[in-house]
């Protein structure tokens, strides 16, 4: 069985150290529990890590400069590990994979590190800081082997959290500075006489606030340049000299006393040979952002000629409300250095009321700035000819993904999360480019975390939060026409039959998307001319060929909310639509059989059209049978029912078929996950107790056919027939509660599982919670298998089944 990864997305997490671009063109970013490998030219994951964090990643750093064994990283987590990882040279399922190389152990929570690499007896060590509770350690991993040892563990310096790392490498210096960024407001400078044996040496005053970033930049005639932001919302810029002796230094700090009435640092670096003294002095206060700066970065040197030349462009970000990225550059020019230090750029978003940006990084050709935001959304701009465009740039849910659901023909995916989005999935077809899965559209921004979603038919749903109402959407105009621009699909019929108006808005203290239409965009622009008051235009209406950026996904890929459903007493649970979608079952949480109903509405009308009572427990999934013949729901309670469907000219409704009884069930835990086979003659049920049954229909109602036992819970289960097996193959796809999914057949003829299964490598980091495979395809082409799971993660896998069969 051949897997290949088609599409991987997932948000950045919500730490200052979450994202790093590497020299390569290559971002490294924490997403969740694991690990991602972005290449921004590619316009996709390129690489996942293997599942070693069992917590969330807090720190995702490149090695500098990389050991000649490759491109290595190292991260940390709240699990008490920090990870070194290697990158794979040969893709698997599509994808690169970060193999762990050393697991570094600690006592409690690791929230920073950095690590850079040096030689000592002609052999490469990787040294690595790094910080948990009130400890500073010290660690040194071989490259080639994985062999590491730690090289002391010590309180921080001034006793202070230590909220930013940085080693510097100092030219003829035996090892590394490390800079230290504290609570206490000020930057302690630590050097070793011995490997790893780092103690404070001198301090640099003058923040009034926790130091929140560090980034060091060499200058072409051989000084550093420091930069430092804080929650103070300044920057400072620190000059380190080379004193050649100590007369000189005393020179010097005279001079600079005399001058400018700064006081300058002096301290010692040890070296093999005689001791290198250094010069700190503070070089230039910048003050742009309102509040605390998450970020510095520096622009890396740039290679022309043969020449290298370090540009003086620095990159500084905001976490406050200014939701700000500054590029700073000297009046003279970034070439010169000379002059005073001024804003030639001010990137970012307008509005809004969530925090800005947690971190920023240049382009290895200084060319293209990235940034992270609160919501777990990356941003890219470009430069392009002196100004900075916004560019396409993956992105993803930035909490638990809890339901997806594929539209009927299979052009694209909806995804809802407990980040209170929804979210839309396709395949952007550059006319000069290959095909690439990315997030298109946010149809559902809410106040309340998503629980479950449905379909209803081409470019409508409903969807569940964790309220009492169920919401229905409809797709609007404009982005039904940039759908089929985006992804190259004819949508004349789907236009044609769009009655929702051009747009959708929330307004303020609202929750619902309302409509926006032609004439009320005519009278905003109208009023807006006249200047009579302040109009908030929410929507624009817009022209895409390319997929939309953060921004516009958030204010302009809104659907109009149609219709909002009352019935249920507690928090929605599950949804489930039947063929044509004209049909919504759905259902809540319940602790007593009084709120453990069905709830069965008409969603062309909008009305609630029969209960259906049978369970004592939570309705944890339902499916309506292919042929809609059916009703399957399975619950807390052990047991799973079938409605069976009755027409009547009042209506069409479900009632109970048969069910199973808790002492008969084989099911001794809470059933998660249920699916029927294409045939409608059989289902599936997936349990908490490690197993996976197959139920078909005799003469005396549903009985077991198969049992098959997995390695541990099962918490999502579909299956697809497997064409051109000519024996009645069916692919079965199980997730588990560790994030593992399995692939394997199972045979009508036989009535039983294959004996081996095809575990995914590119698999969830935690709980799988929905698994979907795409409907039947006109063109014949291969079934895709989309999941979702509590790593936050949503993704798209085509398989091959090894007798060529394709999808059902």
């Amino acid at each position: 069985m051949e897997v290949h990864v088609k599409y991987l997305s997932s948000g950045v997490n919500q730490t200052p150290v979450a994202l790093q671009w590497g020299p390569d063109g290559r971002i490294v970013y924490a997403g969740s529990t694991g690990v991602l490998l972005y290449d921004p030219k590619d316009g996709r994951i390129i690489g996942a890590s293997t599942k070693v964090h069992s917590d969330k990643v807090t720190c995702a750093q490149w090695v500098h400069p990389a050991p000649s064994s490759g491109p290595t990283l190292v991260t940390t987590g709240a699990d008490s590990k920090a990870v070194v990882w290697t990158v794979s040279e040969e893709e698997k399922e599509g994808l690169l994979v970060l193999h762990p190389k050393a697991i570094l152990d600690h006592e409690s929570f690791v929230p920073l590190c950095d690590a850079t690499t040096i030689t000592e007896d002609g052999k490469e060590k990787i040294v690595i800081a790094t910080v948990s509770t009130e400890r500073l350690s010290f660690w040194v991993v071989c490259p080639q082997t994985g062999e590491f040892e730690c090289l002391s563990s010590s309180t921080p310096p001034g006793r202070s959290f230590i909220l930013k790392l940085k080693f510097c490498t100092v030219e003829g210096a035996k090892y590394p500075l490390l800079l230290c960024g504290n609570h206490d407001s000020r930057i302690y400078i630590m050097t070793a006489k011995e490997l790893g044996k780092y103690v404070p040496t001198n301090v640099l005053n003058g923040h009034e606030d926790w130091v929140m970033a560090l980034d060091f930049m060499k200058e072409d005639n051989g000084d550093m340049l420091l930069a430092s932001g804080s929650k103070d919302a300044s920057v400072r810029l620190w000059k380190f000299t080379i004193l050649k002796d100590g007369k000189e230094s005393q020179e010097i700090a005279q001079k600079e006393e005399e001058v400018l009435k700064l006081k300058c640092v002096i301290f010692e670096v040890p070296s093999d040979k005689e001791n290198i003294t250094l010069s700190v002095a503070l070089d230039a206060i910048l003050a742009g952002h309102e509040g605390l700066v998450s970020g510095v970065h520096w622009a890396r040197t740039v290679t022309k000629d043969d020449q290298t030349h370090q540009p003086y462009r620095l990159l500084t970000c905001s976490k406050t409300q200014d939701r700000s990225i500054i590029i700073w550059e000297p009046e003279g020019g970034a070439e010169t250095g000379s002059g005073i230090w001024l804003e030639v750029a001010r990137l970012g978003e307008v509005g809004g009321n969530m925090e800005g940006y947690y971190c920023c990084q240049f382009s290895p050709d200084g060319m293209r700035v990235m940034g992270c935001s609160y919501q777990g959304g990356l941003h890219l701009w470009e430069n392009q000819s002196g100004v900075w465009e916004p560019c396409v740039v993956v992105g993803g849910h930035f909490d638990q993904v809890v339901d997806i659901a594929w539209d009927p023909l299979g052009r694209y995916l909806l995804s809802a999360s407990k980040d209170q989005t929804t979210r839309l999935h396709a395949p952007w077809r550059p006319s000069n480019g290959k095909e690439a899965w990315h997030e298109i559209g946010r149809p559902q921004v809410h106040g309340y975390d998503m629980a479950c979603i449905a379909r209803l038919g081409k470019f409508r749903f409903a969807s569940g939060a964790e309220e009492k109402v169920v919401r229905g959407f409809a797709a609007p105009a404009n982005f039904i026409r940039n759908f089929g621009q985006i992804c190259s699909v004819n949508v004349e019929d789907d236009l044609g039959k769009c009655k929702v108006g051009e747009g959708a808005s929330v307004p303020s203290l609202g929750l619902s998307n309302k409509a926006v239409t032609i004439t009320d965009l005519q009278e905003e622009q109208q009023i807006q001319e006249e200047g009579r008051e302040e109009v908030q235009a929410y929507f624009k209406l817009l022209s895409l060929t390319a997929p939309p950026t953060e921004d516009q996904l958030m204010q302009n890929t809104l659907w109009p909310e149609g219709a909002k459903l009352y019935g249920h007493g507690n928090d929605l649970i599950a949804l489930a639509a039947n063929a044509d979608g004209s049909l919504l079952a759905s259902s809540c949480k319940a602790s007593h059989e009084m709120d453990a109903h069905i709830i069965l509405w008409d969603t062309n009308k909008w009305h609630q059209v029969d209960v259906l009572a049978k369970h004592r427990l939570t309705v944890t999934q339902m499916a309506f049978s292919p042929n809609d013949e059916f009703l399957l729901s399975v619950s807390r309670d052990r047991t799973w029912t079938v409605f069976k469907k009755e027409v009547s000219p009042e209506g069409t409704t479900y009632k109970v078929s048969d069910f199973s009884k808790k002492k008969e069930s084989m099911h001794g835990r809470v059933i998660w996950s249920c699916a029927w086979m294409p045939d409608s003659q059989r289902f599936i049920t997936a349990s908490r107790d490690k197993t996976v049954g197959v139920w078909c229909q005799d003469e005396s109602g549903w009985v077991r056919e198969a049992l098959l036992s997995e390695t541990n819970e099962v918490t999502a289960v579909d299956v697809i027939e497997c064409r051109g097996s000519g024996n009645g193959d069916h692919l079965v796809a199980t997730g588990l509660v560790n994030g593992e999914i399995h692939l394997r057949t199972y045979s009508i003829e036989k009535k039983q599982f294959a004996e081996e299964a095809y575990n995914v490598l590119h698999h969830h980091y935690n709980t799988v919670r929905r698994l979907q495979f795409s409907p039947a395809m006109d063109d014949g082409s291969l079934p895709l298998l989309a999941s979702c799971g509590d790593d936050r993660g949503v993704r798209i896998f085509k398989i091959q089944v090894p007798s060529g069969s394709e999808s059902r």
